[in-house]
């Protein structure tokens, strides 16, 4: 079969060409206060019960007004950890999984501080790193919150990414984990891209497209039908 992956793929609900998420900066670090204001102030204490698992990065306050108002807080960044799972029914085929580094995977994020959740499907890919400002590494996507303005990104761990195979069957599976820093994925739409194995032959079924949920194929060397079916999926924090 061939290797080569169409990426004009669509949004299965309104038929449109889906679009890369533009990768923003804002114009100061996150949860940074106005500098003309911020020296006069000790940082504020980190919220109570965060997420398991999940890191908060201390908040800062803006300087009284002049004419008594309260502060007004800047809220932290939650970080953490959100793993993808998949689940679906398998027909004589196995080890399911991402092709390569510009593998697409088409998320619709939520921004953790406003709750803005993007209409538009974004991927993120492994081969792309965007640095973030203030040398505090890099990541897969780096946003700007329409809503409220904040910085928020996200990065797939790629040691992470595993195979769906013929045992994991009717079950859900983690396939792949995102290190999400105020960015954090509510849906998945997969698409073009992924691969798999007969179970007997061990024939190579390449740019599987799995955008319509089921997929089917024919494996000459085994002669039998083969087929992915029934394609859902769920988040869970780790």
């Amino acid at each position: 079969m061939s290797s080569r992956r169409d990426h004009n793929e669509k949004d299965v609900d309104t038929g449109q060409p889906l679009e890369r998420g533009l990768e923003t900066r804002c114009e100061k670090p996150v949860g940074q206060a106005s500098s003309r204001r911020q020296s006069s102030l000790p940082r504020g204490p980190a919220p109570s019960g965060p997420t398991e698992g999940a890191q908060t990065a201390l908040a800062f306050y803006d300087a009284p007004e002049s004419n008594g108002r309260s502060q007004h807080r800047v809220e932290p960044v939650t970080m953490g950890k959100i793993a993808l799972q998949l689940k679906a029914t398998l027909e004589n085929i196995t080890n399911l999984r991402p092709l390569g580094e510009d593998f697409r995977w088409y998320l619709k994020m939520k921004c953790g501080n406003c709750g803005e959740i993007s209409d538009k499907w974004q991927y993120i890919r492994l081969m792309d790193s965007v640095a973030l400002k203030g040398g505090r590494g890099s990541a897969s996507m780096v946003q700007k919150c329409k809503l409220c303005a904040r910085e928020n990104s996200i990065e797939i761990l790629s040691s992470t990414i595993k195979p769906y195979n013929a045992e994991d069957n009717e079950n859900f599976k983690t396939i792949v984990e995102f290190e999400c820093r105020g960015l954090e994925p509510v849906d998945f739409q997969p698409q073009a891209g992924f691969a798999a194995e007969g179970v007997e032959s061990g024939t190579v079924f390449s740019d599987i497209n799995l955008q319509e949920k089921d997929w089917t194929d024919y494996d000459e060397k085994a002669q039998e039908s083969v087929g992915i079916y029934e394609v859902t999926h769920q988040f869970v924090k780790c």
